[in-house]
Formats: C-alpha cells, structure tokens, sequence
C-alpha cells in the first residue's frame, strides 16, 4: 500500500503537514496520525487528506502488532504484551477495521498472551500462590479489559480464584490457637476470595479510639470537634484499632491558631510615559515658477521680425520649515498607601504512649501562611492606579486544608509506628511475621522468610490484605 502522505508537496516541518511527513519518514506512524487528525479537521473536505490518515493509522496499528509478534519469538513476552495493549487502545480510539492478514496475526499474538499468561497466572495459582497470581492478573488489567481478550481474562480470573479457593481451605487447617495474627492473615485471606473464616480473636495490641486530652488556643470548638473527629476516624482505619478492644490510651493533643495582623502606610510610586511637543527644524526641497524672456522669431507682411515673450521654469530650492513632534517623556506618579500583612500560624502535637515496651507517639505540625497587599482609593489613569482593598486569604479555607494534611500525617506516622514497633526484629515467628504484615506495608526479607514455609511465594504479597486507608 502506498504511503499517500509522502506524496504531498507542503514538506516545512514548521506546519503540522510537515511535521507528521517528518514523523512518517522516521517511522513513527503513531505520532504521525495523531498529528495528521487536525490536518483533517483543517481540510474536512479533502479527501485525500482522509485517505492520508487512514493510511497513517494502518501503518501505526501493522508496526505495533508486527513488534509485537517479533518481542515474542524473541521470548520477550511483557514487550509483547505492551505492543499489543497500545495496538488494541489506538484499535479502539479509530475505530480502524482490520483486513484478514490483520486479523489473523492479530489471534495469533493473542493466542501467544494466552499461553504466557498461563505460565504466569494459572501456573502460580496452581502451585498455591494466588495472591502472587493476581498481583499479575493486576498487571495486565488494562490489556485484559479489551473485549477481544474477554474469554482469557475469565480464564485467568476463573484460575486465580481457584487458587484462592484452594489455599483459603489449606490455611484453615493450620493450627492458630493463641495465634491472633496469623488468624487474621487467615481470616483476611479467604474473605479476600469470598469464602467464609472463622473471625480472628481480638489481637493483644488491639487499642480503641484513644481518650483525647485537649488544650487548643485560637480555634473554635466546633473546629475542635472537628479534627477530633477526623483523627479519631484515622486511627480507627490504622493496624492499631479494634472495635471489640476496650483499652483506651490517653493522647494529649495541644494546639494554637494565632493571626497576626499589621499595617503601614508607603509611599508608592507608579511609572507612566507622557508624549511632550517640541518644535523642529526640518531641511526640504520646494519648487517655484520662475519667469524668464526669450527672443522668438515671427513674420509679418512677409517681414521676419523679433520679439521678446516671457516664459517659466521649475526651479528647485532648499528651504527649513518648523515642525511640532513628540517624544516620550517618563513621568513618576506618586501616592501614598497603606500596606496591610496577615500571617496566619498554625501549630499543633499529639502525643501518646501506644505500647509501654516502645517509644511514644509523637505527630508535630507547624505551618504558616503570610499574605500583603496595598489599600487606598487612588486613581490614576495614566499610570494604570486604581482604588485597592486589601484582602485577606480565607482563614477557616486555609486551616481546613491544614488539618486534613494534619490528619494525613496523624495517619501515616501510625502505620510508620506499627513497622517500626513489630518488624525491626532480627528474627521473627510466623505470628509475629503475620503480625507484621499487619501494618499493610511490604515485609522485609526476614519476615518474609517466616512466612514462606506456609504461604511460598504469596509470603510477599500478605501485606496487600491489610492495606489500610
């Protein structure tokens, strides 16, 4: 098939013409058609311009599902697959038709993804490793929720929570007494693939909202009320928070909102450029007609006799004229105004002691907004002055953004206190690995490794089962 587009004549890459000509010369009919879109849109009426695209987009989707094919008999599956994602997305953005050599490679790259994706999902669920198989499974969403590749996701789906399924029943017949954590891992584990478990035992750690001790400065109490709400709802989503716990730890949080206003008056000054007249003297060229006599020659009765008539002539000469020109003159306006600042501060810690055996919690806040501006009612055209008023940012705006990054914080530093309390370990059980794991942060290796006699390679990915938020 010829490439219509290298046949145009407009070849200046300084248009979007050119630049989809350089584009398609260098091969990269992708960009090339994107960009020949508003070409088009240009030129709706031009067809040949339309059988450009068209062109363009077959030779985009022929080099994508061609790369494809050669990632795969090279044994590069994942590049492969990438191919054919963007080959099915830009399918589907043009809405293109495939001829039958198309399509025919087309089912032959799928039935390629089909394959490697049992080796990667089924063959993972199969061995036990379901968690592992779907971290997968996740990977190749996107490609998988194009309709033409519908039957192996069901396929893949269908194996994942086979496996789920499977190793759901095995963990149950582990023995978990005394063992909170692990029945949690347990428990979280088959819900995660819709099956029933026993519910774990209150674990040891567990804390209910904690008993707040409240002494803030500058904030209303509804405010209060407010934040109070907010950390509370935090540390109920948090590793360290059961319903069913009845210990309640004193957290102490001390706060302050100050604003501090001020105002002076300034002098201000504002430039402006004025056009003043002057008077110039310019040399022109004028003309004028000049009479002068010649003698002329005439016959009378047959007598030639002379005469003297009179004449003119152009005659140039220099003269200097006054002029009246402009010129720009900058001028200074000068004016007085009141300069106004606010700063609004922001301070706030909480503090509390989560386990005797571990250092105190401590989140520590402190942000500050500083905003000016001029008022006076002063106009000045000329200079561009007009009447100001100072206004100020919107504090109760400005705060709420500031507690909610507080809160954010307040959550963070939780699940940073969970790891640092109950996975620094040198060496770890099963249940203080599930324990661990609790926290929804990735294990370290050693917590892993106590893990994986039970849960092989799934061991790495328990944690997902207790991501918080």
């Amino acid at each position: 098939m010829p490439l219509l587009l290298l046949a145009s004549t407009v070849t200046a890459c300084s248009t979007l013409r050119g630049k989809a000509n350089d584009l398609a010369e260098k091969g990269r009919f992708i960009e090339a058609a994107e960009l020949y879109v508003k070409v088009v849109e240009d030129s709706p009426n031009d067809t040949s311009l339309r059988a450009s695209l068209d062109d363009l987009r077959w030779r985009g989707l022929s080099q994508l599902l061609t790369g494809s094919r050669q990632a795969r008999l090279e044994g590069r599956d994942e590049d492969a697959e990438r191919n054919l994602e963007q080959f099915l997305a830009y399918k589907v953005k043009w809405n293109s038709k495939l001829d039958g050599g198309m399509e025919s490679s087309l089912l032959e790259e799928m039935a390629g993804t089909h394959q490697h994706l049992r080796q990667l999902i089924v063959e993972q669920a199969k061995r036990g490793n379901a968690l592992t198989a779907e971290s997968h499974l996740n990977r190749k969403r996107a490609l998988l929720a194009h309709a033409e590749m519908a039957p192996i996701r069901r396929d893949m789906e269908n194996a994942v929570q086979q496996g789920g399924e499977a190793t759901c029943a095995r963990l149950k017949q582990t023995p978990s007494d005394g063992t909170a954590h692990w029945a949690e891992l347990v428990s979280r584990y088959c819900r995660h693939y819709r099956q029933d478990a026993p519910r774990a035992p209150m674990f040891p750690e567990a804390l209910g909202v904690p008993m707040f001790q409240v002494s803030v400065d500058g904030i209303s109490n509804d405010v209060v009320k407010y934040l109070l709400a907010r950390m509370a709802g935090a540390f109920e989503s948090s590793p360290w928070y059961s319903d069913a716990s009845s210990r309640r730890v004193p957290l102490t949080l001390e706060g302050r909102l100050r604003v501090d206003n001020s105002s002076q008056p300034v002098s201000l000054t504002a430039t402006w450029t004025e056009q003043v007249p002057y008077t110039a003297h310019e040399d022109r060229t004028a003309t004028a007609e000049v009479p002068y006599s010649v003698e002329e020659a005439y016959e009378d009765k047959g007598v030639m006799k002379k005469r003297l008539v009179t004449q003119k002539k152009t005659v140039e000469y220099k003269t200097t004229v006054e002029v009246t020109k402009y010129r720009d003159v900058s001028r200074a306006f000068e004016y007085r105004a009141l300069r106004r600042e606010v700063e609004y501060h922001f301070a706030v810690v909480a503090q509390a002691v989560l386990q005797d055996q571990h250092a105190p919690l401590a989140v520590k806040a402190e942000r500050s907004l500083t905003a000016s501006g001029y008022e006076h009612n002063i106009t000045f055209t000329p200079g561009g002055v007009t009447p100001q008023k100072f206004a100020p940012p919107n504090k109760e705006g400005w705060l709420d953004g500031e507690l909610q990054g507080y809160e954010q914080t307040f959550f963070k530093t939780l699940l940073a206190r969970w790891q640092d309390a109950f996975c620094s370990a040198p060496a770890l059980t099963r249940e203080e690995a599930a324990r661990c794991a609790r926290g929804g942060a990735e294990l370290p290796g050693h917590a892993r490794q106590a893990l994986v006699d039970t849960l092989g390679d799934d061991a790495g990915q328990v944690h997902q089962l207790f991501v918080w938020n």
